[in-house]
């Protein structure tokens, strides 16, 4: 004789019946209901000493400047290499008398240079 028989779903074991839940109050909150009014904060700027000198965030600022327009500098020399050779030697015996670790008196010693150097001067800050 052949039995079979038919479990609902809700009677097998592993289904495990849902705690009880307050649709008003969800579980991970506190237990008083929130209000309405906005929290307010009061808060201060920061203040970060520089020991006398310039705030660190000029001093990033400045250092970012600084390195651009070393960058400028070594795009156009790359592409007055490929072109212009004329230009490109005198922007490099330029670039061997003045120092390019401050980047506005370097721009600006090139641009009183010469007219042929205030030429790569402008192409120098025009990729800044």
């Amino acid at each position: 004789m052949e039995t079979s028989s038919v479990l609902s779903l809700s009677q097998l074991s592993f289904f495990l019946p849902k705690p009880y839940r307050n649709k008003a109050y969800p579980s991970w909150s506190c237990k008083k209901p929130r209000t309405t009014q906005p929290t307010r904060l009061y808060c201060q700027k920061m203040y970060v000493p520089g020991f006398g000198e310039a705030s660190p965030e000029k001093k990033a600022a400045k250092n970012l400047h600084d390195f651009f327009t070393y960058i400028a500098v070594r795009i156009v020399t790359a592409q007055l290499e490929s072109y212009s050779p004329e230009a490109y030697e005198e922007l490099m015996e330029f670039l061997s008398r003045h120092s390019l670790n401050d980047g506005d008196k370097f721009c600006a010693e090139l641009m009183r240079e010469s007219s042929r150097h205030k030429g790569l001067a402008m192409r120098i800050l025009e990729l800044l």
